[in-house]
């Protein structure tokens, strides 16, 4: 047995490390009966015509998913563990919301932080009405040894148990920890402020070493000529990106239509269908986009600012840091969409 877990593993854990932490035992058996659970489902599936059900007994089974896109159109596929076609995908999903599955992430981060000097993290999270009195739901995160792969976690099943942003791998790495460390995990995130405010005041999370991609997509439109007085959303963001081809840009579209259509109550839609389970295909894929793509958007900004002048990157990074601190207000403030004022210096 303790071998098979170890194989499970692979580099990132030894039998010993197995023996002496007992948690990535349990953690190790909790993921082999999912992937055994998913195996089942899709022999169920190939045997009986589900229909409508398909969709929703899929996503609550299995946990490894890949996504094939056109404009409008898209197909996802499930996986039963991470093989190939999953290894090999340009935009790959892996739902966590298990304690095993939880530890398992977060003993690959251990070692990624124990072999980089740097880690680049792009983060984003959906919940009802998201702020401090709004409830965090899903949390996104793509990770920069693997900018095609985003992880879910789905924190409203998670928080049941326990805190999940305190689990920690024996290192010492929890959800927690990559999120207030100011050293060497940089966070990319699109607009933190009502993200803080919910991290800090639901979980007591205070996260630090911010870079704001919405504030690093004013400083780009002020330096071409730009008033830029307010800010632009994620995916006005990714529809106006050089880094993305024609259809991912138009997807991007769709994405933002999905939002219109599923949550914004004059559209008929609710920000509780973020509570609903098992998670609809099209909330995941909502959840996983954003994120999947921040990376590019941080490598498009960052390039053209430090070329053209460093001084927009720190005027860039001293707001971010100041949206960081968005919880310490003693009331909740909601956001304004007006641009934060650039010195006249720059």
């Amino acid at each position: 047995l303790a071998g098979t877990l170890s194989d499970a593993y692979a580099s990132d854990v030894t039998i010993a490390g197995l023996a002496s932490y007992p948690a990535l035992m349990l953690a190790q058996l909790v993921n082999i009966l999912e992937e055994m659970r998913a195996k089942v489902l899709r022999i169920a599936l190939e045997l009986a015509p589900y229909g409508q059900l398909r969709s929703s007994l899929v996503v609550q089974f299995c946990r490894y998913f890949t996504l094939t896109h056109s404009h409008a159109d898209y197909r996802l596929q499930e996986h039963e563990a991470i093989d190939e076609d999953f290894h090999n995908s340009q935009f790959g999903i892996v739902l966590i919301d298990s304690y095993g599955s939880l530890l398992k992430m977060l003993q690959h981060i251990d070692h990624l932080y124990c072999s980089y000097e740097q880690l680049i993290v792009a983060v984003d999270f959906e919940g009802v009405e998201l702020n401090r009195h709004g409830p965090l739901c899903l949390v996104q995160m793509t990770i920069h040894d693997n900018p095609a792969l985003v992880y879910v976690l789905d924190i409203h099943v998670l928080k049941r148990a326990c805190n999940p942003f305190e689990l920690a791998s024996p290192g010492g790495i929890s959800m927690k920890f990559i999120l207030e460390d100011n050293a060497k995990i940089l966070k990319l995130w699109f607009d933190p402020r009502n993200d803080v405010d919910a991290l800090y005041h639901q979980f007591g999370v205070a996260s630090q070493n911010i870079y704001d991609l919405q504030l690093a997509d004013v400083a780009l439109r002020r330096l071409n000529g730009d008033h830029a007085q307010r800010v632009l959303s994620l995916q006005n963001c990714l529809l106006n990106c050089e880094g993305l081809d024609d259809t991912q840009k138009g997807f991007a579209e769709t994405i933002k239509q999905w939002g219109k259509r599923l949550f914004e109550p004059k559209e008929g839609g609710s920000y509780k269908v973020f509570q609903d389970r098992p998670l609809r295909d099209e909330i995941l894929i909502y959840a996983a986009h954003d994120s999947r793509y921040m990376r590019v958007l941080y490598d498009c900004y960052r390039s053209k600012l430090d070329l053209c002048n460093p001084a927009w990157s720190m005027w860039v990074a001293q707001h971010s840091t100041e949206r960081s601190l968005w919880y310490r207000s003693q009331e909740y403030v909601r956001p304004s969409a007006e641009a934060p004022i650039m010195s006249l210096h720059m």
